[in-house]
């Protein structure tokens, strides 16, 4: 045997074993892979110039404050500032004088939630008709919950990564490909351990381990079922899914009616949307919970005037007393990193 031939065939037994090495690490162990969430903030559609907001921002507490007091220095603190924070922790559906800017396009990201194609209804920016996402009708013209610099952008996706509290994970199990399977269950839970991370400490990297959080994060394992088309995960709606959401260090959470996942899938990754609908009142308390006055000024955020446009634009679950929609479309940017999740 030649020496050229020799090489060939140390080549091929070189990469033969590479690519069963390749085989035996993969990270889908017996029909089951994990995932962490890293990133979750709202779907907010944005042009360069803004042009779903072609009236510009709402004003915030402090632009209100000024409107609504200009000679505040003339009237007490239970006139002024302890007014609206009473009105900021009791909020009501009253007009506040104040118009309200929301988003007037028609694109969105989301998905169509109840199956419908209705006059109010978005369309998909990449094609797609019936996108229910009435949140972004409301937030997507306040500065603080744009990207890439809105405070509530910033800080609220920031505290998923840094708060063990908002450690939420998903266990997708009966899968036989990732690429497609007609029938797979995906099953929510929360888990007890810090992230594994680069040297930066801001990269999750595929490949730690999650153990479950069965004392505390019981009552937040829901499962569910889906499946996989051409890498897509797809699931059926879950009832109530509970998310804890820590922002500042004030421990809370949000409700999503109806929630479902659509993730592009890898063995390493999962991005897509979490969508459904949002509990209104649990949405507003976090909020304010987490952020008070002081900070949402910061992203020109008026919790009064939020919470009024949030129950205006409620279309799904209403109150069996009054009739009056209590949850909202919604849908959310949301990224995941493998992990192997110890029961």
């Amino acid at each position: 045997m030649g020496r050229v031939s020799i090489f060939i065939a140390n080549l091929l037994v070189v990469l033969l074993c590479i690519s069963s090495a390749s085989a035996q690490n993969s990270r889908l162990k017996d029909g089951a892979i994990g995932f962490v969430m890293t990133d979750l903030f709202w779907s907010v559609y944005q042009t360069p110039a803004a042009e779903e907001c072609p009236r510009g921002f709402n004003d915030g507490p402090r632009e209100q404050f000024e409107k609504l007091f200009p000679a505040h220095e003339f009237l007490s603190v239970e006139e002024t500032q302890l007014k609206q924070e009473i009105e900021t922790w009791h909020p009501n559906t009253e007009p506040d004088g104040f118009e309200f800017l929301q988003v007037e396009g028609d694109l969105s990201w989301g998905l169509n939630l109840d199956g419908e194609v209705g006059p109010n209804d978005f369309t998909h920016p990449e094609g797609g008709e019936g996108i229910d996402n009435e949140v972004y009708r409301a937030v997507g013209c306040i500065i603080g919950f744009r990207g890439p610099d809105g405070v509530e952008y910033i800080f609220q996706n920031k505290a998923i990564l840094d708060r063990r509290y908002n450690r939420m994970m998903i266990e997708i199990t009966e899968v036989d490909d990732l690429t497609n399977d007609d029938s797979v269950k995906v099953t929510w839970y929360r888990g007890m351990d810090r992230l594994l991370t680069d040297a930066t400490g801001q990269k999750v990297m595929p490949g730690g381990t999650q153990r479950v959080d069965y004392r505390w994060g019981r009552s937040l394992i829901r499962e569910t079922t889906g499946k996989i088309v051409d890498s897509v995960l797809t699931t059926e709606p879950i009832g109530d899914l509970v998310v804890p959401w820590m922002n500042l260090s004030v421990p809370s959470t949000h409700i999503f009616r109806d929630a479902r996942l659509q993730l592009n899938l890898s063995e390493e990754n999962a991005t897509g949307l979490l969508a459904g609908y949002a509990d209104v009142d649990t949405f507003y308390y976090q909020l304010i919970r987490n952020d008070s006055t002081h900070h949402l000024s910061n992203g020109q955020i008026s919790g009064i005037s939020l919470y009024k446009a949030l129950r205006r634009l409620a279309d799904a679950h209403p109150d069996s007393e009054t009739g009056e929609n209590m949850a909202i479309s919604t849908a959310l940017d949301i990224k995941m990193t493998q992990v192997f999740v110890r029961q």
